[in-house]
């Protein structure tokens, strides 16, 4: 996989982050450093989707995971994990979107979730899948991310051809759509731009849309 991981104990983790952080970790982001991980592309293609695996321990033993994503599928050009280029993930998402600001705070539910993670006994960081600008797909993939990518794609293709064939009332098939899992969140835009604009407005939107790049396993290429 052309990805690497600069983990916190790293020699080289400290100046990469301030590269991406633009200073010397503040006392707002130290906290957090211990539960984060850079990830650095190290391949020839610009990364347009990340998914980065936190494996904790807790006080008891028992043991939990969560997969953050970063994706940017509908814009694989605008792809900022570029070859050589950087990110700071931290298992408490809010860290990682300060680090990609450079500046402002985290919330209370933020310094909240911290705490929980102090607790733990041990987390541990990798790649458990990237997608390249090609739609390239490689990684363990535990979360079943290229199914469920692969599905709201073709909903969201169905859904806009509805729109544009204006068979059926425009309202009632947006508030239908408002109803099912792959279509709610393009069908919560589209919904909103009928309530202001009507359905001249739905119909911009709809052309409009860019749909995700379809995804292919690495192993079937």
């Amino acid at each position: 996989m052309q990805v690497c991981l600069i983990e916190p104990a790293a020699e080289e983790f400290g100046a990469a982050l301030e590269t991406l952080y633009g200073r010397v970790p503040d006392p707002l982001l130290q906290p957090a450093l211990p539960y984060s991980v850079i990830v650095r592309n190290v391949g020839q293609q610009a990364i347009a989707l990340l998914g980065i695996r936190f494996d904790m321990t807790g006080m008891k033993g028992n043991k939990y995971s969560v997969v953050h994503y970063a994706d940017t599928l509908r814009h694989p050009e605008k792809a900022a994990l570029k070859p050589g280029a950087m990110r700071f993930v931290c298992a408490e998402p809010a860290y990682t979107e300060l680090v990609l600001r450079g500046e402002g705070g985290v919330n209370a539910r933020a310094r909240m979730n911290l705490e929980n993670l102090r607790r733990v006994l041990r987390i541990k960081a990798s790649v458990d899948c990237v997608a390249f600008d090609d739609g390239r797909f490689e990684g363990v993939d535990s979360r079943g991310a290229f199914d469920r990518l692969e599905c709201e794609r073709l909903a969201e293709i169905a859904f806009v051809d509805e729109v544009l064939a204006g068979k059926v009332g425009l309202e009632a098939l947006l508030l239908q759509a408002l109803e099912t899992d792959e279509r709610k969140l393009l069908a919560r835009r589209f919904y909103e731009g009928f309530v202001a604009g009507g359905a001249a407005e739905v119909v911009s939107f709809a052309r409009n849309h860019k749909c995700r790049i379809r995804l292919i396993r690495a192993d079937a290429i």
